[in-house]
């Protein structure tokens, strides 16, 4: 999938109320050329797209969130519009085989619920881009929802390889027989403040209820994660692909940046109020 420049031309000719000529000008781009893109005629490379969506980011036109907004309003029972930040983009059909074991829920293939999350996770990478995703027959998928609690903490742990000393664990053992015919994880996202914190409560160093409580100032959101193909193939469709251009990658870093760090001051205020309160991993998995 391309991306979808000349419609997103139209859209900001639309916004602008400008002439073709005026947008060629106002995008900095020689008026044949453009002419030859917006006829799709030839292509631009990936630094003239690049330049482009940069100019419409400077006159303000935050092409992606407004699409967001648009897309969004699809969103019913029975239809869910959700995100993807890919670090080089998709190539080939959708297969959870592409995805790392080491993540929250295993292998899956991973979305966010708004723009902002998912190009920060991808806002520090050359050529990442946007997949705006819709997941159809919504309510007849087998889902499992968590909030931050024990069960959600104790299954990330799990899956990215902290705790195989417990394997035995009773507990653990329940919590994986829960999920096994699942379709869809949704659970909060975690970002790297947020897994020291697990590895706090991993290594014995904070009770479940300190861990629980600091991990409650999450900010980030909740992440959906598709466990098989056959989700994939029969209820997942790509309809539309984004660019996201270096002024727009450089000001979701420095907004998450700004979210770490407010994270972490309710994170460490969290751990001091509920010192010595709720059990330690091992009362729990032993």
């Amino acid at each position: 999938m391309d991306f979808e420049l000349v419609s997103d031309l139209e859209k900001l000719k639309a916004l602008s109320g400008s002439t073709w000529k005026d947008m060629s000008d106002i995008l900095g781009v020689d008026f044949s050329t453009f002419s030859r893109w917006k006829n799709r005629s030839s292509k631009p490379t990936k630094k003239n797209l690049n330049e482009i969506y940069n100019n419409m980011y400077k006159k303000k036109y935050r092409l992606n969130n407004l699409m967001e907004e648009l897309y969004k309003d699809l969103n019913n029972e029975n239809t869910r519009i959700l995100f993807h930040g890919s670090k080089e983009g998709i190539v080939g059909d959708l297969s959870i085989a592409y995805s790392n074991e080491k993540r929250d829920f295993g292998k899956g293939f991973y979305l966010g619920e708004s723009v902002k999350q998912a190009i920060s996770f991808v806002s520090s990478y050359e050529n990442s881009c946007l997949y705006f995703i819709k997941v159809n027959d919504f309510k007849n998928l087998r889902i499992k929802e968590y909030d931050v609690c024990k069960d959600w903490m104790i299954l990330v742990a799990y899956f990215r390889g902290k705790i195989d000393e417990y394997s035995d664990s009773k507990y653990l053992k329940k919590l994986l027989e829960s999920i096994k015919d699942i379709d869809i994880i949704i659970a909060p996202i975690a970002d790297n403040s947020m897994y020291s914190i697990i590895n706090e409560f991993i290594e014995g160093s904070i009770t479940d209820l300190q861990c629980i409580n600091s991990l409650s100032a999450n900010r980030l959101g909740k992440q959906y994660v598709i466990l098989n193909d056959s989700t994939l193939k029969n209820n997942v469709e790509i309809i539309r692909k984004s660019f996201i251009c270096k002024l727009e990658k450089e000001d979701y870093e420095i907004n998450k940046d700004i979210e770490t760090n407010i994270g972490k001051g309710k994170m460490i205020l969290a751990k001091r109020q509920f010192a010595g309160k709720g059990k330690y991993i091992e009362e729990i998995l032993k």
